[in-house]
């Protein structure tokens, strides 16, 4: 009968009868975790600082002196004069009779038709679409070969 009462009794934790000194840091100890933490906070924003210096000084440099970093962010279009200038000439089927197409709108050139041809790389393509892609690079849309602005 005395089993059957403890079995129905619940079972309370108290914490107070644990005596685990594992997890105390007290005294010398304590000093010497607070240090190396605030140590390492130091580093740490030290790091972050010297970081954030150097990204602006670079970033100023580039824009400064139309580095690589200024000319990747503004895109250098082209004036309608400057594509006005580019060559238009018939497109001629290939003597293989490989099919060649506008690689802008992606439709197949057909014999006679127009087509305004680069000036740095030759690529071909329908009048209408490279001259909406020059309006906003000054790159071939196919190879991507810088075309200078002052130079048709």
């Amino acid at each position: 009968m005395a089993a059957a009462q403890e079995e129905a009794e619940p079972f309370h934790w108290r914490y107070d009868h644990i005596d685990d000194k594992n997890f105390d840091v007290r005294g010398h100890s304590l000093n010497i975790l607070l240090t190396v933490f605030c140590i390492l906070i130091f580093f740490t924003l030290l790091c972050l600082c010297f970081r954030c210096c150097r990204f602006r000084g670079a970033r100023s440099t580039d824009a400064a002196t139309g580095g690589p970093t200024s000319r990747a962010l503004r895109p250098v279009a082209l004036d309608a004069e400057v594509i006005s200038n580019f060559p238009i000439r018939l497109h001629r089927a290939s003597p293989t009779g490989d099919d060649v197409q506008c690689s802008i709108c992606l439709s197949s050139l057909v014999e006679g038709e127009k087509v305004r041809v680069l000036p740095s790389c030759g690529h071909c393509f329908h009048p209408e679409c490279v001259d909406a892609w020059l309006r906003t690079q000054s790159s071939c849309p196919l190879c991507r070969a810088s075309i200078p602005s002052g130079d048709p």
